[in-house]
């Protein structure tokens, strides 16, 4: 089985700092593929979710800016989990290659759409299926880097939250910030803890 650390992929994800993947004997501690989509998808869901709530039963608007959030206490734990991080050469596949820059490629479009969408009033239909979609696709494409079909399947679920998501127009918008909360745990958190227990056997 190809050997594939999704740690370069994930890390990257809303523009994350560069990285090399953590050594394959690394000690207790070091980051692992599986730890970085645990972070991303345990913060993500708990955000998210904390965004609905606080609007929707409590009415507060402010919560809307919650997602500031995500950088502001993703990159610091990332940043403190890198500097524990072993370096080693990494020699990549064509795959991984491709799979990477899927995920640059997500970042950019989800940082520069919500700017884009903003300004053309259309960030309510479009930004938040369009992250599930992205996260969705790029679990997928790990997964099959990876041959994970337990990643896959978690993938192609956060893409249909994803489609299903531009169905919440209107009054119903405020369930889309639930829906990106789902994918964080359907496609990010939940293959995390799965390939940990996986590497772990």
């Amino acid at each position: 089985m190809e050997k594939f650390d999704p740690i370069e992929t994930i890390a990257r994800t809303r523009g994350k700092v560069d990285m090399d993947s953590a050594p394959e004997s690394a000690p207790a501690g070091s980051p692992t593929g599986a730890e970085i989509f645990i972070l991303w998808g345990a913060l993500t869901a708990v955000v998210y979710s904390a965004e609905f709530i606080l609007w929707r039963f409590l009415n507060l608007d402010w919560a809307v800016w919650l997602w500031v959030l995500l950088p502001a206490i993703g990159l610091p734990l990332m940043a403190a989990i890198l500097r524990k991080a072993h370096r080693r050469e990494h020699k990549r596949t064509r795959a991984s290659k491709l799979v990477l820059d899927y995920w640059i490629l997500a970042a950019c479009i989800i940082g520069v759409g919500g700017f884009v969408f903003g300004f053309a009033d259309l960030y309510e239909m479009v930004e938040n299926p369009l992250i599930c979609m992205l996260v969705g696709i790029g679990a997928y494409l790990t997964g099959g880097v990876l041959r994970s079909r337990s990643m896959k399947t978690c993938g192609l679920v956060g893409v249909a939250i994803g489609i299903g998501a531009f169905l919440l127009q209107g009054e119903l918008w405020f369930w889309q910030t639930a829906a990106v909360a789902a994918v964080g745990i359907v496609s990010l958190l939940i293959p995390g803890i799965l390939h940990a227990r996986s590497a772990a056997a």
